[in-house]
């Protein structure tokens, strides 16, 4: 034991020696790396690593399994180990006493196989998903810290949606006629300048802000005027000059624009339909973004007021146009922001225009260079859990398929197909800027390049990511079921379901039959209840205690009496009554769970808990603690001898043992549990043989280490020897 605990030591004392060497090499040689460039080594170390263990390693076992299957081994002859040694007497009592400490904790409350099977499972699903939602967590605060988002975001809304000095505000476009206004003043002017150079000029609001292409017009006609209960139908004809019909294709009457784009329906492709099949809500229908008749404008000044006086002049806009999309893409190089800006008008059958702004700011390009040391750890941290979380899915998958119809085996699955999916969505992502950006590089600034597809796609993926952060936190929630306050919540839910139920579909025909009255009645005056839907949602944030939403006034416009009652109705019925009937359903079917849980406590108490079983599992962990901060308890004492302190502390025992029966004297018998008394009973006296046993082998370790030889031998007495003298003739024997 002594030269194996001295190879040891020397090990540690080369390893540090080496390592303080590495690092004093390092500081002093000059050799050092920027952080740019070890942020990126860091990164492609994980990609490799996460590459291996994804894609390499399942077929390297594959390829290993068919060669096994087809190719079996021969049976390899069994040798002595000749590195094997006889274990010396000393060793096998250290192993004894070793052995008997961990009896000492291990009591018969412990030996139940099949608790600690559970245990041990639920100790392993709360280590990989704590683990797994911790990481999840640290690296959506640390997307979430970016302010500069919301920063540019709003800057541009307010740039865009007011008037300034020399730009005209969208919300001050009261007539279609005047959105020409609007584009010549605030999209073709800030960003061009008086000389004819393409490539446009720096934005009068920003000098660091470029417009990326050009801006794109889009409008959606219909076909008729005519109103109806249904929604219009949206033109998708081809037409010559002023929307005439039969469709000429006519040439060009200038190099850089053809003069038929503005009177053709664009055709979407397939891209187009999986990426960008969305509709834009507007006052009362939807609007959709694949279809239309497009018209971009040019790089220069002039170009660009060419093509907006040939649109005024043969009356691009008319009484047909329900929507107008202008569309561009603003890059800030001092925030490395795209600033996608999607800002249109939809024009009412019975006049006026209602307009609208929709600005998305991402970070396309998210270098390594911009990654801090705290997000690369996420990183690592991210990758590392969900590869440990995704392994044992895997393995219990491969050696148990039936557990796949398993309810929370499948919300697994679907938490690693939703990561799957993020990254796959992201690499798209990508792939899909660095083309984009390579087209502003090399093209000819007159196209219109659509940021809007990437944007979409990291819109895709906050979607994906919300949704697997709340399927973890479900998981999170399931591996906390061992914990009474978990089990409580969770029985009361399961037992109240029907009542709950029922309540809250009568709390939402209230709501639902209020928010239409109000709709009815106050429509045409308050914003809030413009339409049904908005109404209900109105009335249920008040009724959830929102209530800046909805004021009295709102509900007064068919009568202050109407208003009142329906005011009543909102703030009695369903806001006191019916929210607090939910209270008092779930208040008293937890009391119900919690006196079923306290009168079946007596037969919980003889089982070994789970804080009992880690207290176990983990002692050589607490141990460590322990002895690394100093925090064993040491005897004190206090100037008395061990059998003084050993009589105070038992009569200090029988002093609180007679307090607490007569304080509690009055008792139910049958709140006495036996069966309990018993095996604590039984544990005590296990441990005292246990505690026994220790003593003595202690006694018997002491003795060989003193009188015993290396490998803890006694010497055989002699007639005429003392043991003490034995002891000491053989170890002079031995060191000479």
């Amino acid at each position: 034991m002594g030269k194996q605990d001295e190879s040891n030591a020397i090990f540690y004392l080369t390893f540090v020696i080496i390592f303080i060497c590495g690092i004093l090499i390092w500081y002093f040689s000059g050799f050092n790396h920027e952080v740019v460039k070890v942020k990126l080594i860091l990164v492609s170390f994980l990609a490799v690593v996460l590459v291996h263990s994804i894609v390499i390693t399942p077929i390297r076992f594959i390829i290993l399994a068919i060669d096994a299957a087809s190719f079996p081994a021969a049976q390899a002859a069994v040798i002595p180990d000749k590195r094997a040694r006889a274990e010396t007497l000393l060793e096998s009592l250290r192993f004894r006493l070793q052995m008997l400490r961990s009896e000492l904790l291990i009591t018969e409350s412990h030996r139940n196989e099949e608790l600690n099977l559970k245990y041990q499972t639920i100790t392993q699903e709360l280590k990989r998903m704590g683990m797994l939602f911790l990481s999840s967590l640290l690296l959506n605060v640390e997307r979430a810290e970016d302010q500069w988002v919301y920063f540019n975001t709003a800057n541009m809304r307010s740039l865009f949606d007011y008037n300034h000095t020399s730009t005209l505000g969208l919300s001050n476009a009261i007539v279609l006629p005047n959105i020409y206004d609007f584009i010549e003043l605030s999209l073709i002017i800030p960003f061009t300048d008086t000389d004819a150079k393409s490539g446009g000029s720096p934005w009068v609001h920003a000098e660091g802000t470029r417009l990326l292409g050009v801006v794109r017009l889009r409008q959606v006609r219909t076909r008729n005027r005519d109103g109806g209960l249904q929604n219009p139908e949206f033109d998708n004809e081809d037409y010559s000059e002023g929307w005439t019909l039969p469709y000429q294709r006519e040439s060009y009457t200038d190099k850089f624009w053809p003069i038929y784009q503005p009177w053709v329906s664009r055709v979407p492709n397939i891209q187009d339909r999986i990426i960008l099949s969305v509709r834009h809500r507007g006052g009362f229908i939807y609007y959709p973004e694949i279809t239309g008749y497009e018209n971009l404008l040019c790089d220069t000044r002039a170009k660009s007021m060419m093509v907006l006086n040939y649109l005024k002049d043969h009356k691009w806009l008319d009484l047909n146009t329900s929507a107008l999309f202008m569309d561009f893409t603003l890059y800030s190089a001092d925030a490395n922001l795209f600033s996608v800006c999607t800002l249109w008008l939809e024009q009412f059958p019975f006049g006026g225009i209602k307009t609208h702004l929709k600005i998305e700011s991402s970070r396309f390009l998210e270098g390594v260079s911009e990654l801090s040391g705290y997000g690369v750890f996420t990183l690592y941290f991210f990758a590392i859990t969900w590869l440990i979380y995704a392994k044992a899915f895997w393995v219990k998958v491969w050696y148990e398929p039936k557990q796949l119809k398993n309810p929370w085996m499948i919300v697994d699955a679907l938490i690693l197909i939703l990561s799957s999916l993020v990254v796959v969505a992201r690499g798209v992502r990508d792939n899909m800027v660095r083309g984009m950006i390579r087209r502003v590089e090399i093209s000819v600034m007159v196209d219109f390049i659509n940021f809007r597809e990437p944007a979409m796609l990291s819109y895709l993926c906050k979607i994906l990511e919300g949704f697997s952060m709340a399927l973890i936190t479900m998981r999170l929630w399931k591996a906390m079921q061992f914990s009474s306050t978990f089990q409580l919540f969770t029985t009361t839910l399961f037992t109240a379901k029907r009542d709950l139920l029922w309540t809250i579909m009568v709390t939402l025909i209230f709501l639902s039959a209020t928010g239409t009255a109000a709709v009815t009645i106050n429509g045409s005056n308050a914003i809030q209840f413009s339409t049904v839907l908005k109404g209900i949602i109105s009335l249920t944030c008040f009724a959830f205690g929102f209530s800046s939403h909805v004021e009295p006034a709102d509900l007064f416009y068919g009568g202050k009496c109407v208003g009142i009652m329906l005011y009543g109705i909102l703030a009695f019925v369903v806001k006191m009554l019916l929210v607090n009937i939910i209270v008092s359903i779930l208040e008293n079917q937890m009391a119900q769970v919690k006196g079923l849980r306290d009168k079946d406590q007596k037969s919980v108490n003889s089982h070994l808990t789970y804080c009992q079983f880690l207290r176990v599992e983990y002692a050589y962990v607490i141990n460590f603690f322990r002895k690394f901060f100093s925090w064993r308890l040491k005897y004190l004492p206090r100037g008395r001898t061990v059998a003084e302190n050993i009589q105070r502390e038992l009569n200090e025992q029988r002093r609180n043992a007679k307090k607490s029966r007569s304080t509690f004297y009055i008792r139910d018998q049958r709140e006495t549990d036996e069966s309990l008394i018993q095996l604590r009973y039984r544990e005590r006296i296990e441990k005292t043989i246990t505690i026994t046993a220790i003593l003595q082998t202690q006694m018997d370790l002491i003795e060989r280490l003193m009188f015993g030889d290396d490998e803890g031998n006694l010497p055989p007495l002699g007639e005429n020897e003392s043991p003490g003298t034995s002891g000491q003739n053989q170890k002079t024997e031995n060191k000479q």
